[in-house]
């Protein structure tokens, strides 16, 4: 299980096109475009029992944030260059690092285990992907507004990964 960020369909249309012009020049397993996320904590195996708690969790740690534009900025990777996870991150981080810092802080006093990584705020494009010609496209940049976070539980059993929404927080304005 993990928690994420849901992206606005105008985002996602912005990915995907950056997506379109990587595949000119970059082989690898692309992210199909119904899993475009930013990832705020990953939970790994969780007992079925914890998703009640998961789910209070999750609208108390985003009750406290309201809606929030995002820009898509720049390409990166993690890992080898000819197996990375080739990514598009954002032009102002600061909106979804204080909301994965609230989630990570509400998981820790709740008593839930979590990969605890450094957070950098990115939706993941490629896996295994071979970025050793150092020639990537410019991406393409769009803006729009991130109003909802999802505790997702996902199955990597298939051909491609399958994520199910078990619960969604909404971002609030606050008044």
């Amino acid at each position: 299980m993990f928690i994420a960020a849901e992206l606005p369909e105008g985002l996602v249309e912005a990915l995907a096109e950056t997506q379109a012009a990587l595949r000119q020049c970059v082989s690898g397993r692309y992210v199909g475009h119904d899993l475009f996320h930013v990832t705020l904590a990953f939970l790994g195996d969780i007992d079925p029992w914890r998703i009640g708690d998961l789910s209070r969790m999750l609208d108390v740690a985003c009750s406290a944030h309201a809606p929030f534009d995002a820009r898509l900025g720049e390409l990166g990777y993690f890992g080898r260059m000819r197996k990375a996870a080739l990514w598009q991150g954002f032009a102002d981080k600061a909106p979804f690092a204080a909301l994965a810092e609230s989630v990570r802080a509400r998981l820790k006093r709740e008593g839930i285990p979590f990969d605890n990584k450094g957070f950098l705020p990115h939706v993941t494009l490629m896996r295994n992907a071979d970025v050793s010609t150092g020639e990537l496209p410019m991406p393409t940049v769009a803006q729009g507004t991130v109003d909802t976070v999802c505790l997702f539980k996902s199955d990597l059993s298939g051909e491609r990964p399958a994520y199910e929404a078990l619960h969604r927080a909404f971002l609030e304005p606050l008044h």
